[in-house]
């Protein structure tokens, strides 16, 4: 998977458009001035045209191709650039908090234009807007779409049953026929969940790992729809930008990376709105050692040179 960068607003404070909010603080050593927080088309194309030739972008690209940021639905070429990255693949997808003040809004209508042109919106569950604003519209997004990726960020295990709960209302009230097997996924989440927390309130990571045993995280409808959840722990991020290692959940635990990348193989490369490129989702938290180059700046052959060094050095441990 490719996950491109598109827009550095968070969205935190300004709900509809992008004026006053602040940047996303992992992106703020990189971008100089307020002009840079949005990604624009010819960067796209830019990027679009390296990335067809440089092999392991280009299929890590058909694969599928986030469109990320502080809040991608911000960036007001949004519509436009998910266009220019289609033409490389047939899975692009754009993540957004949903945090949107009513179906009029232009960042509502971004992501409406989007789903009809077969893109896919995923977002992050957040409760203090549940009601008010995610609610109303998930309604329209599964009926808009065929899939769906919610990310459950969780400060403690009672926080995520509760948002498991709400998950499993939303769906309830769709329609138990449409939504049997999501709801066979989520029921089955909870009462897993409940157990560990009534055995073990105090549990470590592993023992919450355990207790979900072999859970699934995906399921496929009868009608094609397709249903995937992520259960985030969440970390204190400090002005900087800087998370701590232990999670808020698992404070006693130095917070467990499962990184292909270490060993060698790479299955997500993010790219930055300034072109630099690193194999980590983690971007302004986990300085990784490996260099993959600048997609804007770096000539194909340069870059293929930095993933070769990059790779020998990651199989070397570092």
């Amino acid at each position: 998977m490719l996950s491109i960068f598109v827009e550095a607003s968070c969205n935190r404070y300004v709900h509809d458009e992008c004026r006053f909010c602040h940047v996303y603080p992992p992106l703020k050593p990189s971008l100089e001035s307020r002009e840079d927080w949005h990604m624009m088309p010819d960067t796209a194309r830019l990027m679009a045209e390296k990335i067809r030739s440089i092999a392991p972008l280009k299929e890590l690209a058909k694969k599928e191709i986030n469109l990320t940021g502080g809040e991608a639905s911000q960036n007001p070429h949004i519509v436009e650039i998910y266009k220019i990255f289609r033409t490389l693949s047939g899975n692009v997808r754009l993540h957004t908090n949903l945090d949107i003040n009513s179906e009029k809004s232009k960042r509502w209508e971004r992501l409406v234009e989007i789903s009809r042109l077969r893109g896919r919106i995923d977002i992050t569950l957040y409760p203090t807007v549940w009601e008010s604003k995610q609610k109303p519209l998930l309604k329209e997004i599964i009926r808009l779409q065929s899939g769906l990726i919610v990310n459950l960020i969780y400060e403690s295990l009672e926080d995520l049953l509760r948002q498991l709960k709400i998950l499993i209302d939303f769906f309830e009230d769709q329609g138990q026929k449409n939504f049997f097997s999501v709801l066979a996924l989520l029921n089955r989440f909870r009462d897993q969940l409940k157990i560990t927390m009534e055995t073990n309130p105090e549990c470590r990571e592993d023992d919450f790992l355990d207790g979900m045993g072999d859970l699934e995280n995906y399921v496929s409808c009868p009608d094609g729809f397709v249903f995937a959840i992520n259960a985030i722990p969440s970390f204190y991020v400090s002005p900087e930008g800087i998370r701590d290692m232990t999670s808020l959940p698992f404070p006693k635990d130095i917070y467990k990376i499962e990184c292909t990348a270490v060993r060698g193989v790479i299955e997500i490369m993010t790219i930055l709105q300034t072109g630099e490129m690193t194999p980590c989702c983690d971007v302004g938290n986990l300085k990784c050692k490996p260099k993959f180059g600048n997609l804007l700046s770096d000539s194909p052959e340069v870059i293929l040179q930095k993933f070769d060094e990059s790779q020998k050095l990651m199989a070397s441990g570092a």
